[in-house]
């Protein structure tokens, strides 16, 4: 059988008994990725292939035993407490994208808020409560109030105008 891309299908197909036994072979690696890795690496054969320097089936061999013989030699990290090839603990480089600092900032920000907000006239209060806690439009906070649509939205920027007055005073 000519070995080259055309066929690949078939080579594949015709070689898939060693890709298996390979995978076995190097059992630290999970099978189906092992397979997967391992038809690549056929594809890369193929292309690779020479036909003066033997059989395809032994230049595939080689190349799958000494590929997954390669990779069982990296070190495998078990724990953070372990150092990196620079000898550096690897648990310092570890990012964490939690900022502790933007979290008190933000709840002293919300408690800030919250204070201005109960200094609010009760009717202001009322509607930025209903409104922004517990999602009403201005249509309902209308109806609930037996007031307009028109007063609530003025309301409404009245109590934000003056929670941002109140604010930037901070």
């Amino acid at each position: 059988m000519k070995i080259n891309l055309d066929n690949s299908k078939q080579v594949m197909d015709a070689y898939m008994p060693l890709i298996v036994a390979n995978a076995r072979r190097f059992s630290v690696f999970e099978f189906d990725e092992a397979i997967d890795e391992s038809k690549m690496i056929l594809i890369d054969a193929i292309l690779e292939y020479d036909e003066k320097k033997g059989t395809f089936g032994n230049f595939l061999k080689q190349k799958l035993y000494y590929h997954f013989l390669d990779k069982t030699k990296k070190i495998k990290l078990v724990s953070l407490d372990d150092f990196d090839n620079d000898g550096n603990p690897i648990i310092e480089s570890v990012v964490d994208d939690y900022d502790i600092e933007n979290d008190l900032i933000e709840a002293e920000t919300n408690n800030m808020l919250y204070q201005k907000i109960n200094n609010l006239p009760l009717d202001l209060k009322s509607i930025i409560w209903d409104k922004y806690f517990q999602h009403m439009t201005n249509r309902q906070i209308a109806d609930k109030m037996n007031l307009s649509y028109k007063t609530i939205a003025n309301k409404s920027s009245l109590a934000l105008r003056i929670l941002k007055d109140e604010l930037s005073k901070e």
